[in-house]
Order: structure tokens, then C-alpha cells, then sequence
């Protein structure tokens, strides 16, 4: 009887316990497709940004893509990546107002 209630507790013990590393690698999924949306704006805005008429319309889409995808994403690394995307934007927008 003990052995069935140990083996009992054991399955239980390990099936609650989740895969970080699973888990880890669903994160970078959920965040990459988030970053590939705001990444491909920010582009447009940095190919357009020699030409600041075609330049300007497209920030706004471009800093919409980051505010959404900075809702969505859950690691810190992907954060530090849209404040980057975004001070590019931000550099484009200072020599285009």
C-alpha cells in the first residue's frame, strides 16, 4: 500500500512540474511573431527615410506595431529590441517633422 500511495505522489509530483525549458522556447515563438510585425514597419520607415514624404505616414503604423507587440511580448530581451526599433523610428522622425 505505501508503495502505490509514493508512486501515487511521485506521478502527481511530476506531472505538475512544467517544462521551463518548454515553456521558454513557446515564449520566443509568442514573441517573434510580435517582433517580425513591428520589425518589417520600422524597415519600411528606415528604406523610406531619405524621402521624409514617403517617410512620415509610415511611422505612425510603425510605432502602433511596437506599442502592440510591447503588450505582447514576455521576455525582457524582446523589450530592449523594441526600444531599439523605436529610437530608429524616433531618429527618422527628428530628421523628418
Amino acid at each position: 500500500m505505501r508503495g502505490v500511495v509514493l508512486t501515487v505522489l511521485l506521478a502527481l509530483a511530476l506531472g505538475g512540474c512544467k517544462d521551463r525549458h518548454k515553456e521558454a522556447i513557446d515564449n520566443v515563438d509568442h514573441d517573434a511573431e510580435a517582433m517580425r510585425k513591428a520589425s518589417a514597419a520600422v524597415n519600411q520607415v528606415i528604406r523610406n527615410s531619405p524621402d521624409c514624404t514617403a517617410a512620415k505616414p509610415l511611422m505612425p503604423e510603425a510605432y502602433e506595431r511596437i506599442e502592440e507587440a510591447r503588450r505582447v511580448v514576455k521576455a525582457a530581451a524582446s523589450q530592449q529590441v523594441l526600444n531599439m526599433l523605436k529610437a530608429q523610428v524616433d531618429r527618422v522622425a527628428e530628421v523628418c517633422p
